[in-house]
C-alpha cells in the first residue's frame, strides 16, 4: 500500500513528511474481497489528494482526519468538507461526501457522510477489543505500490502488531510490505476481518517515490476498538423532519418526499392523478397533507392520508371561485386559511375548520387590486401575507383570533419585476424569497421581534427559475424551485448564518412541472422512558440523535403499577397504567418536568392484566385485557373533558395476555398475544367499528411481550420470543401485505419492551431480568438495525417500560 498522511507529531519524530496523501506495497486485494473499503478523492486538480476509508455504516465512512485537515495536524471542524470529495465504492458506484464529523479529540480519525446511503455493501465489522502484541494484521488501501503511482486498485499488506497504547497501534510490515501514499485512512483488520485500526502514518520503505535508502516498513495506525461510543454517536440514525412535495404539470400531479435530516429524497416521483393544475399550495396537518390547487381558474382541495398512503380525490372548495391566478395556504391550529388572487388581481380568503368539518360558505374579498402572486405563512395565530403587485412586493397580516387585516405595506429594498414569491416563518420572523427578472432567487428578512426589515434584498443564487415554494424546518428554510424544462431543484438557507447551499436537482427525473409546493412536519428529537420498578415509577430522558441520556433513572413516585403505556399528546405525555388490576392515568409535562397524580379511569375495571392506548384528535382510546383474557375499551375525550361511564367489552376473542396499539390516521391498530401467537385488528374511530382478529403471518410462537410503532402506511410490530430475543414483523397497509416471516433481531434475556417512532426510525427499548434497559434502532429507509446500546442507570426488577418520543 502507498500514501498514508503524516501528522506534525510524526514529522517531529522523524517519519516521512506529509505529502498529498500516502499508500501499500503488498498484493492486490481479491475482487470483491474488501467491498467496504472506499477510495476518497479530495479536492480539485490544483489541490487534489487521495485517501482510503472504510464503510462503518451505510451512510458513513471512517478515515483519517489528516485526509481532510487544511494543514497538517489541524483539527477538522464538523460540517461540509472544505474541499469537494468523492468516494469510489467497491460496487463501482460513486458518492459525494457532503458532511464530515469533527475529528476525534485525541486521535487521527474523522467520519465522512455520503450523499446517499449504500444499500448493497455490508459495513465492516468493528473489533471490540485490542489485538494482542504479535498478532497478524492486514492493512488495505488504494495508495501507491512499489511500481505504480496511481494503481486504482486495492492492495493489501501483512503486518505484525508491535505495541498498543490508548490511541494508537504500532505495526511493522512483513517482508517488504509497507503502507504508502494514498493508504492514509485505510483499514487495519484482524484475522477475523474486523476493523482494529485506521492507517495514519508510515516510513513508506519500498514505496514508489520514496528514497531507496529508506527500508523501514513500520507504521502507526489509529486505534478504533475504544471509540465505539463516538462512532455510534456520530452515525446514530437521525430523526429528520419529513417533507412532502407536490408538483403540477403536464396535465397531472406528482408527489415526492424527503428526509431533511440527511437531505435524502425518494428515487422517483409518484403520480397522483390527471388533474391539470397550474398552481398548488400544501400544508401538513397531523397525519395528512392538505393540498389546494387551481385548475381552469377554479379552486380545488385534496388530502393525502399518510397513514394509508391514499389521496382523497379532488373536490371543489365552496364559494364558486373562478379565474383564480395564484393560491397560498397556511395552517393555524386546525384551521387552514386559503388565499387566492382573483381574475382582477384582488385578494380573496377562505377558511376550512377541520375540527368542525366545514368551510366558510363564500370567498371573502380582502382588498387590493393588481396582484399577480401571493404567499403566506403562519406565525402563531397570525397569517403573514406577502404578494406581488406590479412586480413589486407588499405585505400584510391577518389576525385569526379577531379576523382583522392590517393595511398593505411595501416591503423595503426596492424589488422590481418579481416573477414569483414564497415565504417561510422561523420563530417570529419572516423569510421572503422572490424570483427576480434575472431568473435568480432574491431574499428579504422581516424581523418582527425588532420591528424591521433588512434594507436590501440579497441575491441567493439560481438561474432560469420560474416558480418557487419554501418551507421552514427548524432553523433552516428549504426552497424548491421550478427551472429549465420544468425540473425541480432544492436549496437550503441556514437562518442563523444567512448562508445558502447550492441548488441541486431532486431525484426522480420529473420534467414539465408548472409549480411546486412543500409541507413539512418536524420529527421528534427527544425520548422519555418510564418504567415501574421497586414499587414506584422511574423515568429517564434522552436525545434521539446522540443517544445521550441522564446518568440515572429519576424516581417520580406514585402508585405501584405493573403495566404501563405512554401516549404523546403534542404538549404532554399521558400515561395509562395498571395497579392492583385497576386502570389509572396521569400526565407528564415534558417542558416543565412536572408529573400529575394517578387518577383512576372511570368505569370500575378490575382484574386487568395489560393495557394499551392511542390518541386520535385529542381523544384517548384505551384498550385493556380483563381477568379472563377478554378485550375491553374506554374512551377519554379531552376536547369535551370527559370519559365514558363504563368500559365496553369488545367481542371476538379471549385468552389474550399482552396487547399494544398505535394510532394510524383515523385507525387504532391493535395487536395482541394469545397462546404465544400474535394477532391484529383495527378500530375505525370514525364509525366505532372493529375488524375481526387475524393472526399475523410468519408463524411465531411463544411470544412473551409486544410493542408496535408506525411510520406512514407501515406498521412495525416487535415481540420478545420464547428465546428471550427481539423479533420483528412489518405490515404495509398501502400494499395490503405483511412480510412472510418474522425477523430475529437479537438480544437475550429480555422481559419487557416498548417502541416509538421518530422520523424514519423505530426506536425499541427493552428491559431484562437484571434491570438493564437497552435500545436498538431500525432505520426504515435502509431496513437496517443499529447495535444494542445500554441506557445509563440500572433498575430493580422493572415490570414494564414505556417510551414516548416528543419534539
Amino acid at each position: 500500500m502507498a500514501g498514508l498522511l503524516v501528522s506534525a507529531t510524526a514529522v517531529a519524530a522523524g517519519l516521512i513528511t506529509a505529502g498529498p496523501a500516502y499508500a501499500l506495497t503488498g498484493p492486490e486485494a481479491a475482487t470483491g474481497g474488501q467491498a467496504a473499503v472506499v477510495k476518497l478523492s479530495i479536492g480539485d486538480e490544483a489541490t487534489s489528494r487521495s485517501c482510503t476509508g472504510t464503510l462503518v455504516d451505510p451512510r458513513w465512512v471512517l478515515t483519517a482526519a489528516s485526509c481532510f485537515a487544511t494543514t497538517p495536524g489541524a483539527a477538522v471542524p464538523a460540517g461540509k468538507p472544505s474541499l469537494q470529495t468523492a468516494a469510489a465504492l467497491g460496487n463501482g458506484q460513486s458518492r459525494e461526501v457532503v458532511e464530515v464529523s469533527a475529528s476525534a479529540a485525541d486521535r487521527d480519525l474523522v467520519l465522512a457522510r455520503l450523499a446517499a446511503p449504500v444499500a448493497d455493501i455490508a459495513p465492516v465489522r468493528r473489533a471490540g477489543y485490542v489485538s494482542a502484541v504479535g498478532a497478524d494484521l492486514t492493512a488495505v488501501g488504494f495508495g501507491r505500490t512499489k511500481t505504480e503511482w496511481v494503481p486504482g486498485r486495492l492492495h493489501t499488506g501483512a503486518f505484525t502488531l508491535n505495541a498498543a497504547d490508548a490511541t494508537s497501534l504500532t505495526i511493522t510490515g512483513k517482508g517488504a510490505d509497507a503502507i504508502c501514499k494514498g493508504d492514509t485512512g485505510g483499514p487495519l483488520l484482524n484475522a477475523a476481518g474486523e476493523l482494529v485500526g485506521v492507517n495514519s502514518r508510515s516510513w513508506q520503505g519500498g514505496c514508489l517515490g520514496t528514497d531507496p535508502a529508506e527500508t523501514r516498513t513500520g507504521a502507526v495506525s489509529t486505534r478504533i476498538d475504544n471509540v465505539g461510543q463516538w462512532i455510534d454517536q456520530v452515525t446514530a440514525p437521525r430523526s429528520g423532519a419529513h417533507v412532502s412535495l407536490l408538483a403540477g404539470g403536464g396535465g397531472t400531479m406528482w408527489s415526492q418526499s424527503g428526509d431533511l435530516g440527511y437531505g435524502e429524497y425518494g428515487a422517483s416521483w409518484g403520480k397522483v392523478d390527471g388533474h391539470d393544475v397550474t398552481r398548488v399550495s400544501t400544508v401538513r396537518h397531523g397525519d395528512a397533507v392538505r393540498a389546494y390547487a387551481i385548475a381552469g381558474g377554479r379552486v380545488y382541495g385534496e388530502d393525502l392520508d399518510l397513514a394509508t398512503g391514499k389521496w382523497s380525490g379532488w373536490g371543489e372548495i365552496p364559494g364558486g371561485a373562478a379565474g383564480a391566478k395564484d393560491i397560498s395556504a397556511a395552517l393555524v391550529g386546525n384551521t387552514v386559511h386559503v388565499l387566492i388572487v382573483g381574475s382582477e388581481g384582488n385578494l380573496y380568503a377562505q377558511a376550512a375548520d377541520y375540527r368542525a368539518g366545514r368551510w366558510n360558505q363564500a370567498w371573502n374579498a380582502v382588498g387590493a387590486t393588481g396582484l399577480t402572486h401571493v404567499s403566506s405563512a403562519a406565525s402563531g395565530t397570525t397569517v403573514r401575507v406577502q404578494a406581488i403587485g406590479g412586480g413589486q412586493i407588499y405585505g400584510r397580516d391577518f389576525d385569526t383570533r379577531t379576523g382583522h387585516w392590517s393595511p398593505w405595506g411595501a416591503i423595503p429594498g426596492g424589488a422590481k419585476d418579481a416573477v414569483d414569491i414564497a415565504s417561510s416563518v422561523v420563530g417570529n420572523n419572516v423569510h421572503v424569497q422572490i424570483i427576480g427578472s434575472d431568473g435568480a432567487i432574491w431574499t428579504q428578512f422581516g424581523n418582527y421581534d425588532a420591528g424591521r426589515w433588512n434594507d436590501q434584498w440579497a441575491k441567493a443564487g439560481g438561474s432560469g427559475l420560474t416558480r418557487i415554494g419554501s418551507i421552514a424546518s427548524g432553523g433552516t428554510v428549504e426552497l424548491y424551485a421550478v427551472g429549465a424544462q420544468g425540473k425541480i431543484s432544492n436549496a437550503s438557507m441556514n437562518t442563523t448564518s444567512g448562508s445558502w447551499s447550492t441548488f441541486k436537482e431532486l431525484p426522480g427525473g420529473l420534467a414539465g412541472a408548472s409549480d411546486v409546493s412543500a409541507s413539512v412536519i418536524a420529527a421528534p428529537a427527544n425520548v422519555t422512558l418510564a418504567a415501574p420498578a421497586d414499587s414506584t415509577l422511574f423515568s429517564q430522558s434522552g436525545k434521539l440523535d446522540t443517544r445521550a441520556f441522564g446518568a440515572q433513572w429519576a424516581n417520580v413516585g406514585g402508585a405501584t403499577v405493573n403495566r404501563l403505556v405512554g401516549v404523546d399528546t403534542g404538549s404532554t405525555i399521558r400515561y395509562v397504567g395498571v395497579a392492583n388490576g385497576k386502570v389509572f392515568d396521569r400526565e407528564y409535562d415534558v417542558r416543565s418536568n412536572k408529573w400529575g397524580n394517578w387518577t383512576e379511569v372511570p368505569g370500575g375495571a378490575g382484574g386487568v392484566k395489560d393495557v394499551a392506548a392511542a390518541m386520535i384528535d385529542n381523544v384517548l382510546y384505551v384498550q385493556a385485557i380483563g381477568s379472563s383474557g377478554d378485550l375491553y375499551t374506554q374512551v377519554g375525550d379531552y376536547n369535551a373533558g370527559r370519559w365514558n361511564n363504563n368500559w365496553t367489552p369488545v367481542p371476538g376473542g379471549t385468552g389474550l395476555t399482552d396487547i399494544a396499539s398505535v394510532k394510524a390516521g383515523p385507525f387504532v391498530r391493535l395487536y395482541g398475544i394469545k397462546d404465544g401467537k400474535v394477532h391484529g385488528r383495527d378500530f375505525d374511530s370514525r364509525n366505532g367499528r372493529w375488524t375481526p382478529w387475524g393472526e399475523l403471518p410468519g408463524g411465531i410462537s411463544g411470544a412473551k411481550d409486544i410493542a408496535v410503532s408506525h411510520i406512514g402506511s407501515t406498521v412495525h410490530v416487535q415481540v420478545i420470543g420464547s428465546d428471550g430475543a427481539l423479533h420483528a414483523q412489518t405490515g404495509d397497509y398501502l400494499a395490503g401485505s405483511w412480510k412472510p416471516s418474522w425477523t430475529k433481531i437479537g438480544g437475550g434475556g429480555l422481559t419487557r419492551l416498548t417502541s416509538a417512532s421518530a422520523g424514519r426510525n423505530i426506536h425499541v427499548y427493552a428491559a431484562d431480568a437484571g434491570g438493564r434497559v437497552q435500545n436498538i434502532t431500525l432505520d426504515t429507509s435502509l431496513g437496517s438495525w443499529t447495535g444494542w446500546h445500554e441506557i445509563p442507570g440500572a433498575l430493580t426488577s422493572p415490570t414494564d417500560i414505556a417510551a414516548s418520543t416528543t419534539k
